[in-house]
């Protein structure tokens, strides 16, 4: 007889194999649309990769897919025509999920052998596909707590390996996600277990109840049948219904329990849902499967302008009037959108959505759509943000990035770029040009009215240039007041033209500044591009090069370089003297040599005169002579500091004493022309004098005429201040320049040195005898003492000395010597 005990267990295992019975035939039963979504979906994925796949490979992979799913379809017909399902569901079970693993194998394989390093579309294609699969393996497998995971490791975890490998940051966040979404798979797929588990034990339970209710109107039956003879047993029966109608309600309102909690955590897990929509800071849309609008968050009302609650139920295009960026105005005014109802798969990208207000923005989307658990598309969900501060931002640095903020032309760097790509393809039978511009006179804008004019100066240069500039060129700013243009596919004779061209344009323009009108010009040089150009720094260094000649030629004209251009390579040589001058003066390798200026009257003999020349010691200890680099000093702005470094040793000369410096010693130091212009020099000679303590008038200065004349605004102040101290001043090389006579009686000098290139050829020239006796008369009459230079031999001191010269200078007076 078998006791209460064996009947629970026998009970329980009764149970526990009917529920397994019952979890393998919901496994056969929702088999066939996960077969059907397995085949749709290989061959989707198939289209879809099939040009960055070995279609071999491809076609391999989805034979077997499709040959292994009709292998477990014949299964499902087999197990349906079995007779014995109840008895034997591990023996059916088993097959199952040996087709499950391999299943998931082959989704595994697909995940890491269709994997597209160079394309993400294609990556999240396949990723999108078997996130699809594992939902969908997660509803269809979740009755059997191991089938899912049989699927989901080998299908997913591959994939996501394989993601981690491209030591990416963007590739490393979607494989975190990956496992996060597989790791969200698994524990919904042991609630669905849980839930599905359940729920056979409370329908088999339910059944057992049905079949004690059986069994309890039986006995009842037997009792009725029985309480004619013994009423007695007719209440003990009567008690034992009772008792057990009280088990089942009881059992029946714990079930109902159980029921109302389970609504309550899905409700509370719906709310959540909303919440966390509510919450984040991108617009989100949701529609049904016929794209009507389900759900706006707040973002997303904020940025269409539209309730959720307004347009609930009606057509997506109502909400989110969006288009293509490129498409024509006309079509946006019409609102189309750019969006189906309803998404087939994950899209994103950037669109121009055009909200309640009629204001249009730029957004970025992503579109997906919503699927059931059998994997059917029930609607979409669209999230999207406002980018437009983000793109104004952008295009503004770009912009800034690449062009002047004066005057909004494109800057160096861009122009440079752009030098450097037209120099890749640059060939003989397909030239190019390069205009290198500087302006004439920009200086004395900015000096006389400031930088402010000397900047809408450059705007107004700037915007009239640009008018006559071709489309396909560029026109930049280089620096300063210097611009380039960049003839693209232009010939020589063409780029002249041009040249000239935008020359004319400068050379007719008058700028005006409050009540002052400035002309102005531009010097231009011009380089062919043709090919065996080194980089674009060499060509801009060739232009820069040629607009100096232009400028040194006289300004306002066009020069063109040559490879073997001689005014070039003297350029090149005196660019080479600038290093060496910048380090001959900081380690002290200037000399200074005195060469006698000799009386050629007894009656000025009291007065000992001399002039200071300047000698360099190169490298080699040899010695330079000034010829050979002081054009490049005053060329490229080193002149000043040989001065002051002239003027400084010979006062410390002067002030020391010695046999010959004493008190009746006049020394003379040459001063150039950009000295003779700079309050600083003015300042830096006056303190010198005053701090070193010796007579003024022992120091003379000596300025060439040329360089007084073009700078007499600046040298006539500089010469008064000197000449109030004490200082003398002499006429340099007087009778070289053509306005000399009528400009001498204007600059405050004491001597007058009559240009050597006169005085040499006097006893042989009677042209060249008059003119120096012309200008002797001339100082005489001004009260000026007169200096012949050069004077090289007897026959020469003879005709000074007959002409009454006071002074002579030259190799036949004296070399220079060192002091």
């Amino acid at each position: 007889m078998n006791t209460p005990r064996d009947d629970g267990l026998a009970s329980s295992v009764r149970w526990r194999r009917a529920i397994e019975s019952g979890q393998v035939a919901l496994l056969y039963e929702q088999f066939p649309s996960a077969a059907l979504a397995t085949v749709i979906l290989g061959l989707l994925l198939a289209v879809g990769l099939r040009e960055r796949v070995s279609p071999a490979f491809l076609g391999i992979w989805l034979v077997i897919v499709i040959g292994w799913t009709v292998w477990r379809y014949g299964l499902l017909l087999r197990y349906r025509r079995s007779a014995s399902v109840a008895d034997s569901s591990s023996v059916w079970q088993r097959p199952f999920l040996a087709g499950v693993a391999v299943n998931g194998i082959l989704w595994g394989v697909a995940g890491v052998g269709f994997f597209s390093p160079q394309s993400v579309p294609h990556q999240m294609l396949l990723a999108f596909v078997l996130a699809g699969m594992g939902a969908g393996a997660v509803t269809t497998l979740s009755p059997l707590k191991i089938a899912s995971p049989l699927f989901l490791i080998p299908a997913l975890v591959p994939f996501t390996i394989r993601m981690f490998l491209q030591e990416e940051q963007p590739h490393a966040l979607m494989g975190t996600m990956l496992a996060l979404f597989v790791v969200s798979l698994w524990v919904i797929s042991r609630r669905l277990h849980a839930t599905v588990e359940r729920s056979l034990r409370l329908r088999f339970e339910n059944l057992d109840l049905i079949d004690d209710l059986r069994r309890a109107r039986e006995r009842q039956d037997e009792v009725h049948a029985a309480l004619a003879a013994q009423v007695e047993q007719k209440r003990q029966v009567q008690r034992a219904l009772e008792e057990s109608h009280g088990v089942l309600e009881e059992r029946v309102a714990q079930r109902t329990v159980e029921l109302e909690q389970i609504g309550d955590r899905l409700e509370m897990e719906k709310e959540l849902f909303r919440i966390t929509l509510a919450s984040i800071g991108d617009g989100v849309i949701t529609t049904d499967r016929q794209g009507h609008i389900t759900f706006l968050n707040p973002i997303a009302e904020q940025v269409t302008g539209w309730h959720s609650h307004e347009v609930s139920g009606r057509p997506l295009a109502e909400a989110f009037q969006v288009a293509h960026e490129a498409a024509d105005p006309n079509e946006r005014e019409r609102a189309v959108t750019a969006l189906p109802p309803v998404v087939e798969s994950r899209s994103t990208g950037q669109l121009l959505l055009t909200d309640r207000s009629g204001f249009r923005r730029h957004v970025h989307y992503t579109a997906a759509p919503i699927l059931d658990r059998q994997a059917a598309k029930v609607g979409t969900v669209l999230t999207f943000r406002d980018i437009s501060e983000e793109r104004r931002i952008a295009q503004q640095l770009t912009h800034q990035a690449t062009h002047d903020a004066l005057t909004g032309l494109v800057n160096r760097r861009e122009f440079e770029r752009r030098l450097e790509r037209v120099l890749q393809h640059a060939a003989p039978h397909d030239p190019h040009a390069l205009l290198f511009m500087d302006l004439d006179r920009f200086k004395v804008v900015n000096d006389t009215c400031g930088h402010v004019a000397g900047d809408e100066l450059l705007r107004q240069i700037a915007a009239l240039m640009r008018n006559r500039i071709r489309a396909r060129d560029t026109f930049g700013r280089l620096g300063g007041d210097e611009f380039g243009v960049l003839l693209e596919h232009c010939r020589v004779d063409e780029a002249t033209r041009i040249a000239n061209t935008l020359r004319e344009l400068a050379q007719d323009f008058r700028f005006g500044w409050q009540d002052k009108s400035f002309g102005v010009g531009v010097s231009i040089g011009l380089v062919k591009i043709a090919g065996g150009w080194e980089n674009a720094a060499s060509v801009l260094r060739a232009a820069d090069n040629a607009c100096y000649l232009a400028k040194d030629r006289g300004r306002n004209r066009v020069h063109v370089y040559e490879p073997d251009d001689r005014l070039e390579a003297q350029r090149q040589g005196d660019m080479q003297w600038l290093p060496r001058l910048q380090q001959a003066l900081a380690e002290g390798r200037l000399r200074l040599y005195r060469q006698p200026i000799v009386p050629v009257r007894a009656a000025d003999q009291g007065l000992e005169l001399g002039e200071v020349l300047v000698r360099l010691v190169d490298e080699q200890g040899d010695i330079v002579l000034p010829g050979a680099f002081l054009a490049a000093a005053e060329r490229y702005g080193q002149i000043g500091a040989i001065d002051r470094w002239v003027v400084g040793e010979t006062i410390t000369a002067l002030k020391g004493g010695g046999a010959a410096q004493g008190a009746g010693t006049r020394l003379s130091v040459n001063l150039s022309g950009q000295s003779l212009g700079d309050p600083d020099a003015l300042d830096f000679i006056s303190e010198h004098i005053k701090d070193s303590g010796i007579a003024a008038s022992s120091l003379c200065f000596e300025i060439t005429e040329t360089a007084a004349i073009s700078n007499l605004t600046n040298a006539l102040p500089f010469m008064t201040r000197l000449r109030e101290l004490g200082c003398r001043f002499s006429l340099d090389d007087f009778g070289n320049g053509l306005s000399s006579f009528g400009y001498l009686k204007t600059l405050p000098v004491d001597y007058l040195k009559i240009d050597g290139r006169f005085v040499k050829e006097i006893a042989n020239d009677r042209v060249d005898e008059t003119m120096v006796e012309a200008i002797h008369r001339l100082g005489k009459v001004m009260g000026l003492k007169t200096v012949a230079e050069w004077v090289e031999n007897a026959e020469t001191l003879q005709k000074v000395s007959a002409m009454n010269i006071d002074y002579a200078q030259g190799f036949h007076m004296g070399s220079p010597r060192p002091m």
